[in-house]
């Protein structure tokens, strides 16, 4: 093996070790669950806040109500050029064109306004579902190392007033 050789094999083994041995000094703190992770995680693919903040249970709800709404606008869409393409269809002087619905041209357009207000409902429910994942992702960061003990207790006990005009009551405490 010629000496250059050699020196490159040492230097690699050199800052080989030196890496892996510095790789391998483990921080004892764990790290804080972060808020804002959580919400730019879940901004950019939903659902990866709940995941970050363990909450697996959440992401058959989020990509439900997400693929749900998908479906819904991808249906209206598809219906709305629908039944733009018979309306024209009827209107234009072409033989060739037939209206496959067998609607009028009146009740044609009202079908269209109505899937293009379906539509647009579509949109505003993608957008909801959207933006209450985020919200949630963000809420459960937050609420992470919230203490949720068996000694919260709210107790509820008979009251009496000794004072000069005596009264009963119900007396609450909440111990925490």
């Amino acid at each position: 093996m010629p000496w250059t050789s050699r020196i490159t094999v040492t230097l690699l083994l050199f800052f080989g070790l030196s890496v892996s041995g510095s790789a391998q000094s483990v921080d004892t703190q764990p790290k804080p669950h972060s808020p804002r992770k959580a919400t730019l995680l879940s901004t950019f693919l939903p659902g990866a806040g709940q995941i970050y903040n363990r909450k697996y249970w959440k992401l058959p709800i989020v990509y439900g109500g997400m693929g749900l709404s998908i479906y819904y606008l991808d249906r209206n869409i598809k219906d709305v050029r629908y039944f733009k393409d018979n309306l024209i269809a009827l209107q234009d002087d072409d033989p060739n064109t037939v209206d496959e619905t067998g609607l009028g041209a009146a009740n044609l357009q009202t079908v269209i306004d109505q899937r293009k207000s379906w539509r647009d409902w579509s949109y505003v429910a993608l957008f909801a579902v959207y933006g209450l994942q985020i919200l949630d992702a963000s809420v459960d960061a937050h609420l992470f190392y919230f203490d949720v003990d068996e000694d919260l207790t709210l107790n509820v006990l008979p009251y009496v007033d000794p004072t000069t005009a005596p009264s009963a009551g119900v007396f609450m405490a909440l111990h925490f």
